[in-house]
């Protein structure tokens, strides 16, 4: 792929932007690439997570082809979230969204794509205490495991009694409190 005028080797899907994507696609036995910039990029993984196969199709044929793509379908209007007013197409482009808000906003387009990415689409991690004093000891807990976990580890069997003591009384401290 030669650079251009400006230096830089152009997008083959909209021809405007840096490449900095090289797709392989392999048909036949014979594998053809194709070189996309970041936001060419970001709409095909776009229609592959919110199951857009028409215009994921389009973009295979395309790069199949190494001709440019019309789009499959009629752009549809931009979603936008009513707190951050950041968009669709704007999320798209950055990956990254607004304000809590813009999970209800684009939770049609962000279902699939959090059920491919993580394989559920609830949250399973920790949650975030109710107060600071629950954070405080959570906190102390963690640390006073990390050492516990530590001294056993270096056979310094009389501080790991120590720790293990300091443990029992936090945990008892938050069953009475």
């Amino acid at each position: 792929m030669a650079e251009n005028e400006n230096g830089f080797v152009p997008c083959e899907e909209c021809g405007v932007n840096e490449a900095c994507y090289t797709i392989s696609v392999m048909m036949g036995g014979q594998v053809t690439q194709r070189h996309l910039c970041a936001d060419c990029m970001a709409r095909m993984n776009m229609s592959i997570a919110t199951g857009n196969v028409k215009h994921l199709l389009s973009a295979i044929m395309s790069a199949i082809t190494g001709t440019v793509a019309e789009p499959a379908e009629e752009p549809r209007e931009d979603v936008v979230c009513e707190r951050c007013q950041t968009t669709l197409s704007q999320f798209t482009k950055s990956g990254r969204l607004g304000c809590p808000a813009c999970y209800r906003a684009f939770r049609e387009q962000l279902t699939p794509m959090l059920q491919q990415i993580h394989g559920r689409v609830e949250h399973a991690g920790r949650k975030p205490l109710d107060t600071e004093e629950a954070q405080r000891s959570r906190s102390r807990h963690e640390e006073l495991q990390r050492l516990l976990e530590a001294a056993v580890a270096q056979e310094d069997f009389e501080q790991a009694a120590v720790l293990r003591d300091q443990l029992r009384a936090l945990k008892d401290e938050e069953a009475m409190g």
